[in-house]
């Protein structure tokens, strides 16, 4: 693989100076850089055969594959679980690196940077206008020099790596794990690009990167990227979807064709940007929900606000909901409403799911997919799933271009900015057929040519001989 710093482009936007002043920053405000942390694993509690990497646990850490991430948001967990599903499957031993799994002033740095980006999610989805254009604007200005800072910063956390076997294979779903890995001389790093707008800070230099999508493999080609650095390997899916997508979906026209009640799973993003949003679109769409026309299946994932906010909000509005807070009763849940099952009258039109960890929050989601008719979802890494999808508005302007994706694979809507749009979607896929029907066919023909299996393909590449 090309070891060069920068893909051998043009570099050194960012001044020695200026380089030096935020390293110095961060070296003085944070400790980074002035030691190395004992790195130990845990076995995962939802996920047999998964060890979780952190500062403390009962095993030393071994030579086996290892995929990095971050807990920032639910995306780059979600592309994790894409991976580790698809290797735990095949039986191949596996840790997961969380870079905020591991107490240490590096982490504490890289928390105090997800908060901010949390905060102007929430913000520019709330207030809209010049907030929103604003925030979209910053979204997608990842440019060389962003590229060559990151790159400069995985030199001072280097620490959250030490101890790992360096010819351990390594798989990383965000730009700073993967950068971490070549700085720290692993031998194999394949880093999987998640959205579809290339930038260049999402890139890793000196590791495989996989993109999602053919144009965005030509975009990157046209911004310099050598070939040998680049490849498209198909959408982050993790190994349960993909391999029940044709039987989900045959299950979902049989639905559409027995005229039963159509489920919409709505899940809250990690930064809980759209509480507003959803508030207004079941405000809208009530009629179909009190008319059995439609359910809201609700993932508020683990925020308590938005959670209490919408209870609320449903009891003004007079409108029943069930509520589910553990993952014992999500998979009882899952269990009682197959695709296949009648749906009980008397079921309320709305369920909250709501979790008290991150890892259930995001996982729910991905469980609850294969037993929903639509995914309502705003253009994350959802956009890529094998399901009908509504897409409602984005929350930064790099998000866009994933929904051109799913409209050329035609399996998802528009991107609807207004709620009131949305609306009326819920309103065509609960009065008709014909647009669920062709997304259900469109979403088995890219089963068949292979567009989801991205993450079985990453871990063939990490795991060859």
């Amino acid at each position: 693989m090309n070891r060069e710093p920068m893909f051998g482009l043009e570099t050194g936007f960012l001044s020695k100076q200026t380089a030096g002043l935020i390293r110095g920053i961060l070296q003085k405000r944070y400790s980074i850089g002035n030691s190395s942390v004992p790195l130990f694993s845990s076995p995962s509690n939802l996920y047999p055969g998964l060890e979780l990497i952190s500062d403390q646990g009962p095993n030393p850490i071994q030579k086996r594959l290892v995929v990095g991430s971050v807990r920032m948001g639910y995306g780059h967990h979600r592309m994790a679980l894409s991976v580790y599903s698809h290797s735990l499957k095949k039986q191949i031993p596996t840790y997961l690196h969380d870079l905020l799994a591991i107490s240490s002033p590096e982490a504490k740095a890289i928390a105090d940077i997800d908060s901010g980006y949390s905060y102007f999610s929430r913000l520019s989805a709330e207030i809209g206008g010049p907030a929103e254009w604003l925030w979209g604007l910053l979204m997608s200005q990842g440019n060389l020099t962003s590229l060559e800072l990151s790159c400069q910063l995985a030199e001072l956390y280097k620490g959250l790596m030490k101890g790992i076997p360096t010819d351990s294979p390594v798989i990383t779903t965000y730009p700073l794990n993967g950068q971490i890995a070549v700085t720290s001389g692993f031998q194999k790093t394949i880093h999987l690009i998640c959205d579809n707008y290339p930038q260049y800070y999402l890139l890793v230099p000196g590791a495989l990167n996989l993109v999602q999508t053919p144009s965005a493999y030509t975009k990157f080609i046209q911004m310099g990227i050598p070939k040998e650095n680049l490849a498209v390997a198909g959408h982050w899916v993790n190994e349960d979807i993909v391999s029940g997508a044709v039987t989900d979906s045959e299950n979902r026209v049989r639905r559409i064709d027995a005229k039963k009640c159509r489920r919409f799973l709505i899940p809250i993003g990690g930064a809980g940007a759209q509480k507003g949003y959803v508030l207004d679109l079941i405000r809208l769409s009530k009629k179909h929900l009190q008319n059995k026309k439609a359910v809201f299946w609700i993932n508020t994932g683990d925020h308590s606000k938005v959670l209490k906010s919408i209870e609320e909000f449903l009891i003004v509005q007079k409108i029943s909901y069930l509520s589910i807070n553990t993952w014992e009763d999500l998979i009882r849940f899952i269990e009682r409403h197959p695709l296949r099952s009648e749906d009980n009258e008397n079921n309320p039109p709305v369920v909250l799911f709501h979790f008290p960890s991150h890892t259930e929050a995001f996982s729910a989601t991905d469980r609850l997919i294969r037993i929903t008719d639509v995914l309502v979802t705003k253009p994350s890494e959802l956009a890529f799933y094998p399901v009908p999808k509504l897409f409602i508005r984005r929350v930064g302007d790099h998000e866009a271009a994933s929904v051109l994706r799913s409209l050329e694979l035609g399996e998802g809507t528009v991107e609807c900015r207004e709620v009131i749009h949305a609306k009326e979607l819920v309103h065509i896929f609960t009065e008709s057929d014909d647009l669920l029907l062709r997304m259900n066919e469109s979403v088995i023909k890219n089963i068949i040519e292979g567009i989801y299996n991205g993450s079985k393909t990453a871990v063939e590449i990490a795991t060859a001989n």
